[in-house]
């Protein structure tokens, strides 16, 4: 994979996993504030931004190593570390 590739492939994937904090907490917000966290509507927007992460990296990496899943995966959870740990 080529520089420019991979440093857009790990920032979109970071992004990613920002957007899915964001999108989680909006919908917990908007759709069940003063229930737990772990209703549907939240896990709903859980699971699609879990499918757009994967169908993305399905598409970057149609045709490069499997080790870049392990990237991908690490820059996708480590940004959903990284919020988790400045939004306490």
């Amino acid at each position: 994979m080529k520089s420019n590739k991979h440093s857009f492939f790990i920032l979109m994937n970071a992004s990613l996993g920002l957007l899915t904090c964001f999108v989680y907490l909006y919908t917990w917000v908007a759709f069940s504030f003063m229930e737990s966290m772990f209703s549907w509507e939240p896990l709903l927007s859980l699971a699609g931004s879990l499918t757009i992460f994967i169908l993305w990296n399905m598409y970057m990496l149609k045709k490069e190593a499997k080790r870049y899943w392990a990237q991908a995966v690490f820059s996708y959870l480590a940004s959903i570390a990284v919020f988790a740990y400045f939004l306490t």
